[in-house]
């Protein structure tokens, strides 16, 4: 069995930004760029699986069906997909957490008016590895210990999740909003069982929903006023990062300290950008 690693780095952004995320083998003969670069980063966390199914999961272009960026995902969501044969995300990265709950682990599977279907292909028949990931680099492995089991109970919730979304891409022209929507709730109270242990209080967890599916909504109205050419590249993008700081200052508003920082992974009253700009750059040209 093959070794794959998650690999991240800084953008240019830096500290207002999230990290870039993308994935090798443990032998460092073959990666995968997840919408951006595949040099110079430093490993995250590893884990054993198929690098063939890795393969073939990443496709081509090495997006792993990450259609649209910042609509499906980013390069965290593709990195997990392309990861999905060893059971592990890339949390640690910086602004995963954000990522995280408004794409889920394994993106959003569609965008608006049925544009930028994403369904997720895990590729389960394809086992074996890769001729150039057969030997192990101590040094591009990171030392991780065994998933623990409310870890492995996450990754089985979200991967059967994500295999119940045709309905979301295909039905009625993959334009089922509220379905989309009732998914990407699904999703959230998966992570906010695992993130904070325990749920907050009724009320706050009632605020907390609310917000995650009120945010959803704003997503896809933005969306379909870029699909339908109400906006440019750049006015998206922008409103798209807003709305992502937006989530994220209305959430530590509703959370404890201690919470926020579980759920997002930042200090609390932190607040990252999700857009990579080298990314849009080949993203969007304008």
């Amino acid at each position: 069995m093959g070794i794959l690693v998650a690999m991240h780095y800084p953008t240019v952004l830096f500290l207002k930004a999230a990290d870039h995320t993308y994935v090798k083998c443990g032998s460092g003969g073959m990666a995968w760029g997840c919408w951006g670069g595949k040099t110079g980063g430093n490993p995250l966390r590893s884990g054993s699986g198929s690098t063939n199914q890795a393969n073939a999961i990443a496709e081509p272009n090495e997006r792993a069906g990450i259609t649209c960026y910042l609509v499906n995902g980013v390069c965290h969501q593709a990195a997990n997909r392309i990861l999905f044969p060893a059971g592990i995300f890339v949390t640690g990265a910086r602004g995963y957490g954000v990522s995280e709950l408004i794409f889920g682990p394994y993106g959003r599977p569609r965008g608006p008016l049925g544009t930028c279907l994403a369904p997720f292909d895990q590729h389960q028949g394809v086992t074996g590895d890769l001729p150039q990931c057969l030997a192990a680099s101590p040094e591009m492995i990171a030392a991780e210990a065994a998933p623990s089991p409310e870890s492995r109970r996450y990754f089985e919730l979200v991967s059967a999740a994500y295999g119940d979304t045709m309905s979301i891409t295909i039905e009625s022209g993959g334009r089922n909003d509220a379905g989309l929507v009732q998914f990407m709730a699904r999703l959230f109270d998966y992570k906010i069982e695992h993130n904070l242990g325990r749920r907050p209080d009724g009320p706050r967890l009632g605020r907390l929903r609310d917000l995650r599916v009120s945010a959803e909504w704003s997503r896809i109205k933005l969306e379909t006023g870029f699909s339908e050419r109400q906006m440019k590249a750049s006015e998206f993008v922008a409103e798209s990062d807003r709305q992502a700081i937006s989530l994220q200052k209305d959430a530590a508003d509703i959370l404890q300290p201690s919470e926020y920082q579980a759920l997002f992974d930042l200090k609390h009253g932190e607040f990252v950008a999700l857009a990579d700009p080298e990314i849009v750059a080949r993203a969007y040209p304008e």
